[in-house]
């Protein structure tokens, strides 16, 4: 019997010391690529989700919520090269952004619009994480976005593509402190599809400024109205798929209740849109504009609001919105301006 126990003893020992290696190792290469690198091979191991996590939480301790660190300028860019389309991620994304699991089948159907953004999320999450950024990473939230699709997304099926992410511009603004994302995706060194995404680190409860350039008004003549109920699994069918996008809990980002994802919410009204006006209405060249006005708390009820407009800039203007079902208080706003391919 005491035989045994000092062969299990000994076994236990030897396994918790290989695994204490192992991690060791695994910690100390994603640190060392982390901090040398600036591009990174989507055939080599990324900085993984651990190691990640514990930056996460000591830059949150380090810097505080709502202020801007005064530290030097230094460029802040990550890019990731020899990406390839997989037909799973996109499945996986269709089945949770409105289009269903079996949208990649379907015939003559594009790459949705937000689906590149997800490519991006290990980026971001490496972003937000890093000694150059000048805000804690707890509590950022999506204020607003720009999208500009200048080709059709599947062309990143034809071949290898390259993501690259990078920080623009900090700014302070009454409820905290402001700083664009500028994401792209190309092929050939040719940018796609690329955005500019607004995080807000708020100083207090969240409260963002109204964006003018975003306020939108629909046409009462021309409205198109669809209810949907969002249960609370949204957000865990949402984590398994955006991944490090979505928060890491509710409770650090100031919310009792779970949330829909900001890029849910876009998704989904771009998804109706598509469903109700053909996959024409979102063809490129063009340029979608969204302003995330508050998290959506769930489950709820919510209402897509849709309608078009003529202008005579550009070909069409289409705006949208989702509003809470009984209130009709708003939770995104945005527009869509499709291009002529000779104004491009």
């Amino acid at each position: 019997m005491n035989r045994n126990m000092e062969h299990f003893s000994t076994a236990f020992a030897v396994v918790s010391a290989v695994t204490l290696l192992y991690f060791s190792h695994s910690l100390y290469s994603s640190h060392a690529s982390f901090t040398t690198s600036t591009v990174f091979d989507s055939r080599r191991a990324l900085p993984r989700s651990v190691y990640l996590m514990i930056r996460f939480i000591h830059q949150s301790l380090k810097k505080k919520r709502g202020h801007m660190r005064q530290n030097k300028e230094h460029e802040l860019v990550f890019a990731l090269i020899n990406c390839r389309y997989e037909v799973m991620s996109l499945r996986r994304f269709c089945s949770v952004g409105g289009y269903g699991w079996d949208y990649p089948d379907s015939v003559f159907r594009d790459i949705p619009l937000c689906y590149p953004e997800i490519l991006f999320r290990r980026l971001i999450t490496m972003i937000v994480c890093s000694e150059k950024f000048k805000l804690s990473p707890r509590g950022l939230l999506s204020v607003g976005e720009t999208v500009h699709l200048s080709d059709a997304v599947d062309e990143l099926k034809r071949g290898a593509f390259c993501l690259q992410a990078r920080v623009m511009e900090y700014r302070t603004v009454r409820t905290g402190v402001e700083v664009d994302l500028y994401l792209s995706a190309s092929r050939d060194q040719q940018i796609i599809w690329n955005s500019t995404l607004t995080l807000l680190s708020p100083n207090s409860t969240h409260t963002p400024d109204a964006y003018s350039d975003t306020d939108i008004t629909h046409d009462l003549s021309s409205p198109r109205c669809i209810q949907l109920s969002v249960p609370w699994t949204t957000s865990v069918r949402c984590a398994r798929v955006f991944g490090d996008l979505c928060p890491l809990s509710a409770s650090l980002f100031g919310f009792t209740l779970p949330t829909a994802p900001s890029l849910w919410m876009f998704s989904r009204c771009i998804a109706e849109i598509e469903k109700h006006k053909g996959a024409e209405a979102i063809r490129a060249p063009l340029t979608v504009s969204v302003r995330y006005v508050k998290p959506l708390s769930l489950p709820n009820q919510v209402t897509i609001r849709i309608s078009e407009h003529k202008d005579a800039e550009v070909l069409t203007t289409a705006t949208f919105s989702l509003e809470d079902h009984r209130t009709g208080s708003m939770y995104i706003s945005g527009q869509i301006q499709r291009h002529s391919h000779e104004k491009t």
